[in-house]
């Protein structure tokens, strides 16, 4: 048997340092094998402790490089002339590998060019990181840890669109199976019932260091639903408005810009990594307030195109049905939006994650005791939130709806509809006429 070196082919006469580099460049670049014992000429020499050396390389695969290549290596020995030679087989894998001594950095990551093992730039580090990350990200079809599945908010926010579709309609023209037949993470996300949860946190001071005042939970219900109720929360109980007088002139000046703040939040929810199965958040403190999702921006996507305004969701099919419930715009206005508002300062691209960072138009004055209330008095007259000024406007022109009804129509969940509608009662601006089941509302002028 003649051996010579060649793309897939490395010979090494004893085991050395380079030796993790040469597997680490196969695992990046293209299958190969590694024979030790033998020189760069092709002569056999064979190794004198094979034991040892066969252990030796194991630890190396086992523990210094990432993501753990073990399943992707076959170490085995061949007896040719009399002569033991190791024989190290590896396959190309599907991440981005690298000597975990070094991490993710040129002398960390190694690719296959000619018969040389070479350091990646910093460049090909970032567009091989995001090549995988975007492929893994295919939520539909990725089967979901769930298969009982019901999707009875999804139909009636359709239902409310003018669009009415059957179970059988939602799951095939939505796409929420797998190739396989089964519910795929798409599906799941649009569940009536699933173990997503959104999380929003705030703080009494400008950093995490300080402390939390408030963690609220929205999840583990319809995706749409749980994101609307966050955004609610902030839009509601947060974003505090102040009357100044600029020249007599009376000014009514809100926390944050809530136009900018929907399109960062409903965009973080819809290009998050859900594959990753961590859902977006959002931070509240006395001076801004941070979205953080999964994922930062698609690997074929720079950020010129990105302040540009070009639109390319991770989560394509998720975005088709964003758009169709009126949800967003496919025309990237939301970045442009935040830009004009806020300056590009607003977005912190971090190696797996993207932060919109919205700056407060004033110190938020924090109360350690808030709580939910969504009613304010101010000299005896009642301020109601925006979602019970939504409540009425659509009771003044469906007053027969129930209250599951109200909660698709609105994106709410049916404790929140429940709660606004008791207060909208208590306060007289609403009453029930006739009964339960064949009564309708009034609004109250």
């Amino acid at each position: 048997m003649r051996f010579a070196e060649t793309e897939t082919v490395e010979l090494k006469e004893k085991l050395n340092d380079n030796f993790i580099k040469v597997v680490d460049s196969f695992l990046n670049t293209i299958n190969g094998v590694l024979y030790i014992g033998v020189k760069d000429d092709g002569e056999i020499i064979g190794i004198s402790d094979t034991d040892k050396t066969l252990r030796e390389i194991a630890d190396i695969v086992t523990t210094q490089i990432l993501p753990n290549p073990q399943e992707l290596i076959e170490i085995g020995t061949k007896y040719i002339d009399g002569k033991t030679v190791i024989e190290v087989r590896v396959n190309k894998g599907n991440a981005l590998y690298y000597i975990k001594k070094y991490g993710r950095s040129a002398t960390g990551c190694y690719i296959r060019v000619g018969s040389t093992s070479r350091s990646m730039t910093e460049e090909q580090i970032d567009q091989t990181q995001m090549k995988y990350f975007n492929a893994k990200s295919n939520i539909v079809d990725c089967e979901a840890r769930e298969q009982d599945l019901s999707f009875d908010y999804l139909k009636m926010l359709y239902k409310s669109k003018g669009l009415t579709l059957t179970e059988e309609a939602v799951i095939k023209n939505l796409k929420l199976e797998t190739k396989n037949g089964k519910f795929n993470i798409q599906a799941q996300l649009l569940a009536d019932i699933n173990d997503y949860s959104i999380k929003i946190v705030r703080f009494d001071g400008t950093t995490k260091a300080s402390n939390m005042i408030v963690r609220n939970e929205y999840g583990y219900k319809c995706l749409i639903v749980a994101m609307k109720e966050a955004f609610d929360y902030c839009v509601d109980i947060v974003n505090e408005t102040q009357t100044e007088f600029v020249n007599g002139i009376r000014e009514d000046i809100k926390l944050f810009d809530a136009d900018a703040f929907r399109e960062a939040w409903y965009n973080a929810c819809l290009h998050n990594d859900w594959i990753d199965g961590t859902p977006p958040a959002i931070y509240l403190f006395s001076d801004h307030l941070e979205i953080i999702s999964t994922g930062g921006l698609p690997y074929n996507l720079t950020k010129a195109d990105f302040f540009g305004g070009v639109s390319r969701p991770v989560n394509e099919l998720l975005a088709r049905i964003f758009i169709q419930l009126g949800l967003i715009e496919q025309t990237g206005h939301g970045v442009l939006l935040i830009v004009d508002k806020y300056g590009k300062e607003a977005f912190g691209f971090l190696d797996h994650f993207l932060r919109v960072s919205l700056p407060y138009s004033r110190l938020l004055k924090v109360d350690h005791k808030v709580d939910h209330k969504v009613d304010h008095k101010v000299d005896n007259i009642i301020l109601l939130s925006h979602t019970q000024h939504k409540v009425i406007e659509l009771l003044r022109t469906k007053p027969d709806l129930t209250g599951k009804e109200i909660s698709v129509e609105l994106s709410l969940s049916i404790q929140a509809v429940k709660k606004n509608m008791q207060k909208l009662k208590e306060l007289g601006y609403i009453r029930r006429v006739g009964s339960n089941k064949t009564g309708h509302w009034e609004v109250i002028e």
